[in-house]
């Protein structure tokens, strides 16, 4: 369910006051259901003056809302009067728009508790009779107001998985009804204290996310694939906002009240991360992500070790994965400085599953110019990647060890460690020895790694030529033998044209002599080639 471009408020405001003024207020509760119910599909503003929506009621209705003569609205239902779907579409356009859906509900009903706790009537053939469930799943449930910031995250939680916990069920193929679900979710937090404000956005942000959770683990295996895919893919942006959001917490100057939102997100995240029920998102990353903001706290790095320790203890079939825990306690050794406690840690969970964490931990490493310790980590690393041939899970590596050189040239360790996963890192050691301007270790590798002038990169070459282009001679002389003894005439013309680069090389370099001398003794050692004979007599190499 999406909106698309915004009523200007002279606008929003006409609608309400048309639609309260002519809609009965039953009509108006049960539009205040049916949006609560998640039974609007599309909202959308056209031409700048009319809403327009689709509403699942006894069939599928269109509705119009115009904001020039509300008398123009129209829906396609039976009802011969202004309708629940108009007052649905109404109010989840202003949820929409990120307003306060409830708050204009009860301005036009001038009720200070939307529903009253009224039940709702029994299904019958009309369309405006309805038994849909709610988004929790309970039908009958009456219409609360959500808790107050001064409440807390308990109950906010509760609120939210009482008014919101269903709706992943509506994601049968995308997760498109999620997107307002949070808008809406932030909106109850719009005029709360900024950093009040902030976890409470954390909050609903882990929520939705969970909700995706609950939606992915009801699809096919069949599909599984492309849900992961899809699925990946919508979530970007809002573990972006999350991870925004947290780099913006000072955890270390908190009050108590907002502490407790922080300690039971990272509950919330812990959870998550222990729950073999979520399979799709990275929960132990982001757990480890709020745990940045969160390491300065003295407080909670105690009780949170001595909760991981107690979960270690608990039995194997548990249903607490150990690898989630162990990550969870190395990132306290680490915080606290103890890099040989954490690698220790880690070195007791599946690489693959905790490689995002390491990296982490020796990126700060890096960034502190933490020397020692960053090459104990990147040996940790190397021995979980010794038999890696996957360039793909080499690079964070090989970047790591590429920048230690830049910070710390004058040791050569960083460009060992690289050599060591030749030929894998070539690519990465080729780019990094040409960035640095060390053009004979590039040239060396080269020739070490059999590579012809013609597949290099024109401009590396170029840049290499122009600095030192001596380094490049035994480069076109192995080409130049190889291009030879293809024995073919495509081979003999490639030989040609290395030969004319090689000779202006020798020139560039003062060695004319020299050239003279090479080219003679090609001309007599390869005197029997006739096709090759030619090609150099084409390329007026020989007379």
């Amino acid at each position: 369910m999406t909106v698309t471009n915004r009523l200007a408020e002279d606008q929003t405001d006409y609608l309400e006051r048309e639609l309260g003024t002519r809609a009965a207020n039953q009509i108006l509760r049960r539009g205040y259901e049916y949006y609560r119910d998640r039974r609007v599909f599309v909202t959308e503003v056209v031409e700048g003056n009319t809403v327009y929506g689709a509403v699942n009621g006894s069939a599928v209705y269109a509705v119009t809302l115009d904001t020039d003569d509300f008398a123009y609205s129209t829906c396609t239902c039976p009802f011969e009067d202004y309708c629940k779907h108009m007052a649905a579409v109404f109010f989840q356009y202003i949820a929409s728009a990120g307003e306060d859906a409830e708050a204009a509900f009860q301005r036009m009903t001038g009720d200070g508790e939307p529903g009253g706790g009224r039940e709702r009537p029994a299904a019958s053939g009309s369309s405006n009779a309805s038994n849909a469930p709610n988004a929790s799943g309970a039908s009958g449930a009456s219409v609360d107001s959500p808790p107050g910031h001064t409440d807390g995250p308990k109950a906010w939680r509760l609120w939210f998985e009482q008014h919101y916990g269903g709706v992943w069920k509506q994601c049968k193929h995308s997760l498109h009804p999620l997107q307002p679900i949070l808008q809406e979710l932030k909106g109850k937090a719009r005029n709360w204290p900024k950093r009040l404000q902030r976890l409470h956005w954390l909050h609903a942000v882990a929520f939705v996310l969970e909700q995706v959770e609950r939606a992915y683990a009801s699809t096919d295996a069949y599909n599984r694939y492309y849900y992961e895919m899809s699925f990946t893919r919508s979530v970007d942006p809002w573990i972006g906002n999350f991870n925004e959001l947290v780099s913006e917490l000072d955890a270390d100057a908190l009050p108590d009240n907002e502490r407790e939102w922080l300690f039971f997100l990272n509950e919330t995240l812990r959870d998550a991360s222990l729950n073999e029920d979520y399979t799709l998102l990275r929960w132990d990353f982001m757990y480890h992500v709020l745990w940045e903001r969160m390491a300065e706290v003295s407080e909670w790095r105690r009780s949170e070790r001595d909760k991981l320790t107690a979960l270690l203890a608990e039995p194997a079939d548990g249903g607490k994965p150990s690898a989630a825990l162990h990550a969870a306690l190395a990132h306290l050794d680490f915080r606290e400085g103890r890099n040989s406690e954490a690698i220790g840690a880690l070195s007791r969970t599946p690489f693959e599953r905790t490689s995002l964490i390491v990296y982490a931990f020796a990126g700060h490493c890096l960034e502190e110019e933490q020397f020692d310790a960053l090459a104990e980590w990147l040996d940790f690393i190397r021995g979980r990647l010794a038999d890696c041939r996957n360039v793909a899970l080499l690079r964070p590596y090989l970047k790591l060890c590429r920048e230690a050189d830049v910070k710390q040239p004058e040791s050569d360790r960083w460009t060992r460690l690289m050599t060591g996963h030749l030929p894998y890192a070539y690519p990465e050691l080729s780019a990094h020895w040409l960035e640095r301007g060390k053009f004979r270790e590039w040239a060396d590798l080269q020739l070490y790694m059999g590579m012809r002038p013609d597949e290099l990169d024109a401009q590396d070459l170029r840049i290499a030529a122009k600095a030192e282009p001596g380094l490049l001679i035994p480069l076109y002389h192995q080409a130049v033998d190889e291009s030879i003894r293809s024995r073919n005439r495509q081979g003999y013309r490639t030989a040609v044209k290395l030969l004319k680069r090689l000779e202006k090389l020798y020139q560039s370099t003062g060695r004319g002599a020299v050239w003279s001398r090479y080219i003679g003794h090609v001309n007599r050692k390869y005197s029997r080639l006739r096709a090759l004979q030619e090609e150099m007599k084409k390329g007026k190499l020989v007379t």
